[in-house]
């Protein structure tokens, strides 16, 4: 095994080559590009979100005309030609001189930014390839406003340079032509567990594992070599059978590229723990209102706390937003069945947005597009706060995003209400901001807090048991701030550990 910075590999004899452009010494970001004989695709293409927020100024968004330079100079980005779509590259020639790359696809192992936040970069002839499941998370994403301006652009590509000309265009026939081309669907390659990707240049085949998102690993077979990629997983979630069949099938490969963004923790807390404890503190609160916050696309958390109001014979309400991503799974035909129902599981909070009828004047320039859909087609099934402040121990009112916590003075809640977080505790400065004005607004409320939250990620020991039942010839460990942690652990006698470097090539020889 060698490292280099350059193409083409010095001496020839190329038989597999890994770049890793993201993810390396750091949680997310992944950006992970294979190459074999017969060509190159991306693993995943995520955003590193804490580098965004770092050089992130003010409460304006990037300016469209320089936001890809930007980030190529501050290497959120990788330094790559032939990768990145024109209209927004401009005459910078930052990329002058820079490795050359010519993926044929990129492949998204799950629904997370860190993991595909960037793909509204890639050129528009580069097919993303994602499982039904994945696809449909990512529109709920983008339909409820997530991602903005050249990032929104994942699963249909904007031209902003035809954009800018159309504006400047005064011949009508030539204006509609322009408009037709401005946004078009980006080539999608649609797989499912087990089965091999078509029109990839070596044989790759994803396996559903355990996550807090529906989520893939891969099996790839160059030819010359096979590796497993992890994606996020996990052992001790609802589906961790998944995640077992994955290591099974990946017996024995030469290199196993691994998530660790738990090698340093130990601590354990399994989905069925936190229905056990989220049912114990909503014994204690019988006839107070309750609230649980979690994260945004965890469909197993969302399952869990609806299950767990329906047994202490509270109704869940869920915010808009989660009735449109359970609303959008369905329609995407995806993988995931017995989806829960508006009107036979749970009630839809009706925001009060306008200004005026009571705050509930759906035609309201404050009422987002969706939000509309969602309320005219279930109008029988949701209810304003006003109601649920009348009967507060009846409900369970379910969210995603920290924002939503302003919702609950609509509510009321009487002193010693429940306020159950669900979800990560922040990772860096920003989110500890971010938490402690939530905090604040607890308090002020006066609700009592409890932290119940089984994590997304596979802890050290589960790592360790991952890699040894796999047994790979050599461990290459991203998405984790301890890459070296696995060398300390996995000792002599065990697979070979490889610490990628940002932006270098492992050419894997055998």
């Amino acid at each position: 095994m060698e490292i280099y910075r350059g193409f083409p590999i010095p001496g020839g004899g190329l038989l597999i080559g890994v770049g890793f452009y993201g993810g390396v010494g750091e949680i997310g970001g992944n950006k992970i590009l294979i190459s074999g004989r017969d060509g190159s695709v991306f693993l995943d293409f995520g955003l590193n979100m804490r580098k965004k927020r770092e050089y992130g100024i003010g409460y304006g968004r990037e300016r469209v005309s320089r936001i890809l330079r930007n980030y190529i100079l501050l290497e959120i980005l990788p330094r790559l030609r032939g990768i990145y779509r024109e209209d927004l590259l401009g005459e910078g020639g930052q990329l002058s001189g820079a490795e050359e790359a010519d993926p044929q696809a990129c492949l998204i192992s799950h629904a997370h930014l860190d993991h595909y936040g960037l793909v509204g970069f890639l050129k528009p002839e580069i097919p993303i390839a994602v499982s039904k499941t994945t696809a449909a998370l990512i529109k709920h994403s983008l339909e409820t406003g997530s991602l903005a301006g050249p990032e929104a652009d994942v699963l249909v590509y904007r031209d902003r340079l035809l954009r800018e000309r159309m504006g400047g265009e005064a011949d009508p026939e030539r204006r509609r032509e322009l408009r037709d081309r401005l946004a078009v669907e980006r080539p999608r390659i649609i797989f499912s567990g087990g089965r091999e990707v078509s029109g990839m240049p070596f044989s790759i085949e994803p396996y559903p594992v355990d996550h807090s998102v529906p989520a893939f690993g891969f099996l790839i077979d160059v030819g010359e070599a096979q590796i497993a990629y992890t994606g996020d997983l996990r052992i001790h979630g609802v589906v961790k059978h998944y995640t077992e069949k994955f290591m099974e099938n990946a017996r024995r490969v030469d290199y196993l590229i691994i998530e660790g963004t738990r090698i340093t923790d130990s601590t354990h807390m399994t989905e069925s723990k936190v229905r056990e404890y989220a049912l114990r503190e909503l014994r204690d609160k019988e006839g107070k209102f309750a609230a649980a916050i979690i994260s945004a696309h965890d469909i197993d958390r969302l399952r869990t706390m609806i299950e767990v109001a329906q047994e202490l014979g509270r109704t869940p309400i869920l915010s808009p937003k989660l009735a449109h991503l359970l609303k959008t799974l369905k329609e995407g035909e995806t993988h995931l069945r017995s989806l829960p129902e508006p009107g036979k599981d749970f009630l839809i909070y009706y925001e009060r947005r306008s200004l005026t009828e009571g705050g509930y004047l759906l035609s309201s320039r404050y009422y987002y597009s969706w939000q509309r859909q969602i309320y005219r087609e279930h109008r029988g099934h949701v209810i304003k706060p006003e109601e649920i402040a009348r009967s507060q121990g009846d409900y369970l009112m379910i969210f995603a995003g920290l924002g939503y916590v302003t919702e609950l003075v609509d509510v009321n809640p009487m002193p010693g209400s429940l306020f159950i977080e669900s979800t990560s505790e922040p990772f860096d400065e920003e989110q500890e901001i971010e938490w402690e004005k939530v905090e604040r607004w607890i308090s002020w409320l006066r609700m009592d807090r409890v932290h119940i939250h089984s994590s997304g990620h596979a802890n050290r020991e589960d790592l360790l048991k991952i890699i040894d039942e796999i047994s790979p010839r050599a461990v290459i460990p991203i998405h984790t701030e301890s890459p070296r942690e696995f060398k300390k652990l996995i000792g002599r006698g065990g697979s070979k550990v490889i610490v990628p470097e940002e932006a270098a090539r492992i050419e894997l020889r055998l």
